[in-house]
């Protein structure tokens, strides 16, 4: 996709895979009760594309300044994953309890919206995973 690796690059792909999980609930947010154009669709949207973005200035850290270990790609995923759902939820929870209690969701017992962490977690994984592969990691990554 990407011929030269980048931080632009990262932060793109961040970016898109944000748009198209955020994209994702605003369809489907019409499922659970609320309108097609809610403040938590919105909100849903603006922390996964956030979260994207964030991952992708993360790349440029393999190495953490402070504590002095390395730092692959799936702790970064994970760790951002799990910090920005975490605020999603906290944010959001009345929302999310609809949700969860919809017949959609409740026939598999998961009734806390703090499960939703473990969406957060494979979120991330995944956004991070893809701006590794595609556009690179390193203090030594070109900003262009």
């Amino acid at each position: 996709m990407f011929k030269i690796q980048s931080v632009t690059g990262r932060m793109f792909i961040g970016v898109m895979t944000g748009l198209i999980i955020g994209a994702l609930v605003i369809t489907m947010s019409p499922i659970f009760g609320f309108s097609l154009f809610s403040m938590f669709g919105f909100g849903t949207l603006i922390t996964f594309v956030l979260m994207g973005l964030t991952l992708g200035l993360m790349g440029m850290f393999d190495y953490h300044p402070i504590f002095g270990f390395k730092m692959r790609w799936w702790i970064r995923g994970a760790v951002a994953g799990f910090l920005f759902t975490l605020m999603y939820i906290l944010l959001s929870h009345d929302s999310l309890e609809v949700i969860m209690q919809s017949n959609i969701v409740s026939w598999t017992g998961l009734s806390s919206p703090f499960w939703t962490l473990i969406d957060g977690v494979i979120i991330g994984l995944f956004m991070g995973y893809m701006e590794t592969k595609f556009a690179g990691q390193g203090s030594n990554l070109p900003l262009k």
